[in-house]
């Protein structure tokens, strides 16, 4: 095998590891995230298609309602945020990375690439 077709079966390999990546997406980043979602009250749906609704405040606190239910911490990170939720994940924190669809849509990726959650609108705070 030729050093081209090697590097065309990893790159294959890859996409196909990294199911957030195999679709087109624009990646976002913490100044994304910043302009964006937090202030916000996000509409999202989870990866069972149940609704759900996250309130990512300035200070710092999350809390979601809907298919979950749960209060905790959000801070920004190099390749986006992560959270800590006071039953989730036992309270472990997780990071997560972003893009934004064709269609306007920002899905959330879990770090083994899986999605976490799809933000199908945003508004401010009341």
């Amino acid at each position: 095998m030729g050093l081209r077709s090697a590097a065309i079966v990893l790159t294959l390999s890859l996409t196909a590891a990294m199911p957030g990546l195999a679709e087109d997406g624009t990646p976002l980043g913490p100044d994304d995230v910043t302009r964006e979602l937090v202030g916000k009250v996000w509409t999202v749906e989870l990866p069972n298609g149940v609704p759900a609704e996250e309130t990512f405040r300035t200070d710092g606190t999350v809390k979601i309602t809907g298919g979950l239910s749960d209060r905790g911490y959000w801070r920004l990170w190099e390749q986006g945020y992560c959270t800590q939720w006071y039953r989730m994940r036992k309270g472990a924190e997780r990071c997560f990375t972003l893009d934004r669809t064709a269609d306007g849509k920002i899905r959330v990726f879990k770090p083994d690439g899986e999605i976490s959650m799809t933000i199908l609108s945003t508004k401010p705070i009341e």
